[in-house]
């Protein structure tokens, strides 16, 4: 029997299923842009380039916190609180297993591979799905591919269009979305906010979560702890 859809989860990907994949699809009418906020459409490359690269200066990540009110980060969020639970996992860091919920009827294979052009792709092959990460990047940096991919298995099994290879490039939404999920489930709200107020250090905090300095510097600021 198919599990029931909760109504802000089939939201989530009825957006996603009316977007072309390169834009907000409510950037149109964006409420956190009527409010002074960004809509992530307008920034796309900045963000990305924010998460992709390692912590260089706080100050760079200073306006990051204006696209908190998103409708659609907020749904993203929300979907990775869902997994959180369901495993429940209660202490940093959370565990790569969480990957296998993102298709329970098909097994989910990690490979490590010399890639050049990028830092992890998936792959729906023969009923199994393939996640390749990058054998170069350093260990977090792995852990965040691995689940930015597990997003794009997820939109590939709950949202049309899919995401199709060979269309994807540097700053489209899709992508955002993907690292804004697994911004997210590696970094629990809750978690975070117990955790930051015990050691108040960013870079104990990407150790505390095995992330990169610059995921735990976007989610402190989306979550207006620094």
């Amino acid at each position: 029997m198919a599990q029931r859809i909760s109504r802000w989860e089939s939201e989530l990907w009825c957006y996603i299923s009316s977007s072309d994949g390169t834009q907000c699809p409510l950037c149109g009418c964006c409420q956190a842009k009527q409010k002074g906020g960004w809509c992530p459409s307008d920034c796309m490359e900045q963000v990305g380039r924010l998460v992709d690269t390692r912590y260089s200066n706080l100050r760079d990540y200073d306006s990051i916190e204006r696209m908190a009110s998103c409708r659609i980060f907020e749904l993203v969020e929300m979907l990775a609180q869902k997994y959180i639970k369901r495993r429940k996992v209660y202490y940093p860091p959370v565990p790569t297993e969480l990957v296998s919920l993102a298709d329970e009827q098909h097994p989910i294979e990690v490979r490590l591979v010399p890639l050049t052009a990028y830092h992890g792709a998936i792959w729906h092959l023969k009923g199994r799905w393939i996640i390749q990460l990058n054998e170069n990047d350093a260990p977090a940096a792995r852990r965040f591919t691995l689940f930015h991919e597990v997003f794009h298995i997820l939109a590939h099994r709950k949202a049309t269009p899919v995401f199709r290879k060979g269309e994807l490039k540097a700053g489209h939404f899709n992508e955002l979305l993907a690292e804004q999920f697994a911004t997210c489930i590696l970094m629990p709200a809750e978690m975070v906010r117990r955790k930051w107020a015990e050691s108040n250090s960013l870079n104990k905090m990407a150790e505390i979560f095995d992330v990169p300095e610059s995921v735990a510097c976007v989610r402190l600021k989306l979550l207006h702890l620094i």
